[in-house]
């Protein structure tokens, strides 16, 4: 044990609950690029190898700061050097301030036993309390293995085979079959030099980009012309949201509503702000989660309230400006619907104050006002109740033309430098 620290156990170890999760993931460019889609990071969160793999956890306070170590045993090497992790997190203001691996060579972007880490302690944090208190400076289960069967020859591994010589026949067969099914949800035949897009996929930026191929962005958006049709036909075939293929696949490269404000006050073209525009995934949490199943309820209980039909939407992409688009929860005749879905009250602060939406989402409704049209929104925040009391705050919101015209010269003039280049550079 290190000089200062302390062993850990249940009563000291600190709580990392699911927003602090999400909010150092999301800002974090080691587990967030539009490169993964943060499969391995799923894995290596899993239970069945943290759990296993975590071992001689010891902690040092330093006023609100907390600093967390352990050892992590390697899946593949079990009798191996064990890896090193540190976490730091201020208490006070509950936020992960980093977590680092000191001796995997993946470490630099961020491997698999600092995600395994720092799940752990939010499984630690996740559990009820005990009456008995239990350590965690110990050896870990994953370095016990071994302990009876020492070894296994080549023979007892498997009967391998030599590979069989490279025929294409079924590959060729398959694009036949393809091409005459019209299979458009096959990545593969998409990357056939005679696939043909259909005209809602072409509108995508990727799509546009690849047929335009201009370095300047300026010469590039003279180029795009979007009709009435093309809008409407975006909206209809992309209403399952997040459900839809092409939902992904059309905001990639683009500014949505939701990230507006955040992109206007973005300075870099490497951050993780910038890696989701261009595809990058976030880890799916229980928050988000739960923003999905509660939303079609909470979209009944608004419609009941406002004695308004509220009809799903899917995104809209503006005409003038065509690296803008947004998604609405919901559509009224006049007005959009924006529904959000806060897993406790603190974080209701984060969307409404003192009666007002704050800078961020009020951002949102404004531009997803000024894609649909319409002058007037509602912004509804569910009670972290909800399930039980079936609360939903309701706050209204008016156009603001000026303040509009205002924020998309910023943001137009940031995608022209920050993201076009990006998607230019990945068709060159």
């Amino acid at each position: 044990m290190e000089q200062g620290f302390s062993k850990a156990n249940s009563t000291n170890l600190p709580r990392i609950h699911l927003l602090m999760l999400g909010e150092f993931l999301a800002s974090n460019k080691d587990f967030c690029s539009a490169e993964f889609r943060n499969v391995k990071t799923s894995m290596s969160s899993r239970p069945s190898y943290g759990d296993d793999a975590v071992s001689y956890v010891q902690l040092k306070r330093e006023g609100d700061i907390c600093i967390v170590k352990c050892k992590v045993c390697p899946e593949h090497k079990v009798h191996a050097k064990l890896y090193s992790v540190t976490l730091i997190m201020d208490e006070q203001e509950e936020a992960v301030k980093s977590i680092e691996c000191h001796d995997c060579v993946a470490s630099q972007g961020g491997c698999k036993h600092a995600i395994a880490f720092l799940m752990w302690i939010h499984r630690r944090s996740e559990e009820p309390s005990c009456t008995s208190v239990e350590c965690y400076w110990m050896k870990s289960k994953l370095s016990r293995a071994g302990s009876t069967l020492k070894y296994l020859t080549a023979s007892e591994m498997s009967n391998a085979k030599p590979s069989l010589p490279s025929n294409t026949e079924v590959f060729e067969k398959f694009l036949e079959e393809g091409k005459k099914r019209r299979l458009n949800n096959c990545e593969v035949i998409k990357y056939q030099n005679d696939y043909v897009f259909d005209q809602t996929e072409s509108l995508s930026m990727h799509t546009l980009v690849l047929k335009y191929k201009e370095r300047s962005c300026d010469r590039f958006l003279e180029k795009i012309a979007l009709s009435d049709a093309d809008v409407y036909n975006i909206e209809k075939v992309t209403r399952a949201q997040h459900d839809s293929t092409l939902w992904h696949e059309l905001r990639y490269g683009r500014i949505t509503a939701s990230r507006a404000f955040e992109f206007s006050r973005c300075k870099t073209n490497d951050g993780t702000l910038i890696a989701l525009i261009m595809g990058g995934k976030l880890p799916d949490t229980l928050a988000m989660k739960r923003g999905r199943i509660l939303e079609d309820q909470v979209r009944k209980t608004v419609s009941i309230k406002l004695g308004k039909k509220i009809n799903k939407c899917g995104l809209i992409v503006s005409k003038m400006h065509p690296m803008i688009a947004g998604s609405p929860d919901g559509i009224c005749e006049d007005s959009i619907i924006e529904i959000k879905c806060p897993t406790s009250a603190k974080t209701l602060k984060k969307y409404v104050c003192d009666g007002k939406l704050t800078q961020k989402f009020y951002v949102q409704v404004q531009l997803q006002m000024y894609l649909t049209g319409l002058k007037k929104g509602y912004y509804c925040v569910a009670d972290s109740d909800y399930s039980e009391n079936k609360n939903v705050e309701i706050v209204s919101v008016m156009y603001d033309e000026k303040y509009v015209s205002n924020f998309l010269n910023i943001i137009v003039s940031s995608w022209k430098d920050n993201v076009y280049p990006l998607l230019y550079r990945s068709i060159s």
